[in-house]
């Protein structure tokens, strides 16, 4: 994740000193986290946001972002899958507790307008990053007496790459902008993928 801040840092010095536009802005994200494994069926929606700063470099532009989104699981997910071998009425009375994924990412990204109309540009994405994943400890209960736990997962800091299209509208001073990309996280065993189902942000 250092590597990542210093190089971000470079880019912005650099932008800088070649007198390009740099623009500050805010996001917000829905995602859904593919981890692999059973796992992935008790998860609903993660919510987040970050910051992110916009270069402009003639007809192409440079996203630089850093954003932090989790995930809990979905109790309605948890006890079907507990009822894949346990009768569904049994099943209705495990509760977890816990078990959040949260997800810290930075990432460099290029912005190539394809439709560059005055005030709406739709626009292709991708670049790379970091993404440090972790799960909190999962305390299962039994129509509420505890009966075990899931340890936590140690975190880990991984590369990533992704890819998308995107709009950015603008309102005068101030530009909004909604896009959707696939992540592919390089983790262990398995590429987990992180899919923004939805990303709205404004840029100052």
């Amino acid at each position: 994740m250092k590597r990542l801040i210093y190089f971000c840092i470079m880019l912005l010095a650099f932008a800088l000193t070649a007198e390009a536009q740099v623009r500050f802005g805010i996001q917000g994200d829905v995602t859904n986290v593919n981890v692999g494994g059973q796992v992935k069926d008790i998860y609903g929606l993660g919510i987040g946001g970050g910051i992110h700063f916009d270069v402009s470099l003639g007809p192409l532009g440079l996203r630089i972002s850093g954003d932090y989104v989790y995930l809990t699981p979905d109790k309605g997910k948890y006890q079907a899958l507990i009822a894949t071998v346990l009768p569904g009425s049994i099943a209705s009375q495990f509760t977890i507790e816990g078990g959040r994924i949260d997800v810290i990412s930075g990432n460099v990204n290029l912005k190539l307008a394809i439709l560059p109309l005055p005030i709406i540009h739709v626009y292709l994405t991708g670049g790379g990053g970091l993404v440090n994943m972790g799960v909190t400890e999962a305390k299962v209960s039994f129509n509420g007496t505890p009966v075990g736990s899931v340890p936590a997962m140690k975190s880990q800091t991984k590369p990533s790459v992704n890819a998308g299209a995107g709009v950015d509208i603008s309102l005068g001073g101030l530009t909004l902008y909604g896009e959707v990309k696939i992540v592919w996280i390089m983790t262990e065993g398995e590429t987990s993928t992180q899919v923004p189902l939805a990303t709205v942000g404004l840029t100052f």
